[in-house]
């Protein structure tokens, strides 16, 4: 299997990495260019400390022979303009895996790559890229992976390769579940780490404030067909809290380093699904508009 990775930020680095270091091949794409680039040098400070050096190709968008499965791990809000080169172009049997935070991706892809094999991927795992050339593994997660449509379902075999790379990959037949329970995680953690701009182990400090959070997003949750109790979603939060807590959000480091965030497909996709059933999450959407008034500083629209 040839791996391309579109999105070489801390996770598709960290997924990159592993992958090549355990025997897979692996190249780099950037589809603002047309054709191969310098090999990009790539040092990678595993869990252990211990560091070792990579050396991954780099093609454009018109390198399609080289391209075996699309695993897409951008920022979000970076998809669709990202993939956009490669409509019309991309063989219809190479599968695309979307593997970003938030929500709201799935719709385009579908529209735009009808007839590829489509996946979602869902990963826990911690990293940070220090600088344009080294990736900190921060901690180690749980990767889940699941088809998008019937093509998609064709594909399992993506999980191994993946597994023996990060230590765990498996298959979701409710990969959808996975990202409401992880876009939950994320719209309480992100935003509230980003305006406190501490580590996520603040948020033990503001457990009522969790609560409160958990307790607005469950009449939302309970139509998407999450049954899950308030304290149920607020026990998963500070699990993944305690779990991180010496590590920075990726919203908090949006901030910090005057980049645009992800809060619309994560806050932004609560908040639009909310007002398509006729709810109201006003506490969501204070968060909301304390991360776009942090983000007026510096993004233009």
């Amino acid at each position: 299997m040839q791996w391309t990775i579109l999105g070489a930020g801390a996770v598709g680095s960290l997924f990159a990495t592993h992958l090549q270091r355990s025997g897979q091949k692996v190249n780099l794409l950037d589809t603002r260019q047309p054709h191969r680039q310098q090999a990009k040098p790539m040092l990678l400070e595993q869990l252990d400390g211990s560091i070792c050096m990579c050396e991954l190709d780099c093609i454009g968008y018109q390198d399609l022979a080289q391209i075996g499965c699309l695993l897409v791990t951008t920022k979000v809000w970076q998809v669709t303009h990202a993939l956009q080169p490669l409509v019309g172009l991309l063989p219809e049997s190479c599968p695309i895996v979307l593997l970003h935070n938030g929500m709201g991706t799935a719709e385009w892809l579908t529209e735009h790559f009808p007839h590829n094999p489509l996946l979602a991927g869902v990963t826990s795992c911690g990293a940070l890229k220090t600088d344009a050339s080294h990736i900190k593994h921060t901690g180690f997660g749980e990767t889940w992976l699941g088809a998008l449509n019937a093509a998609g379902e064709q594909w399992q075999t993506l999980v191994s390769p993946l597994a023996d790379a990060l230590g765990h990959a498996a298959w979701s037949e409710h990969i959808q579940e996975r990202q409401w329970q992880k876009l939950v995680v994320n719209a309480v953690i992100n935003p509230l780490t980003a305006v406190y701009n501490q580590q996520s182990g603040i948020l033990l400090q503001h457990q009522d404030e969790i609560a409160a959070l958990c307790l607005e997003l469950r009449p939302l949750l309970l139509q998407q067909g999450l049954t899950n109790t308030a304290n149920e979603w607020q026990e998963l939060v500070l699990q993944v809290v305690d779990r991180t807590a010496k590590n920075y959000s990726s919203m908090q480091q949006d901030i910090a380093n005057r980049r645009r965030t992800e809060i619309d497909y994560i806050t932004g996709y609560l908040l639009q699904q909310a007002e398509q059933n006729g709810l109201e999450l006003p506490q969501h959407r204070a968060l909301y508009l304390k991360i776009k008034a942090l983000e007026s500083q510096f993004v233009t629209a």
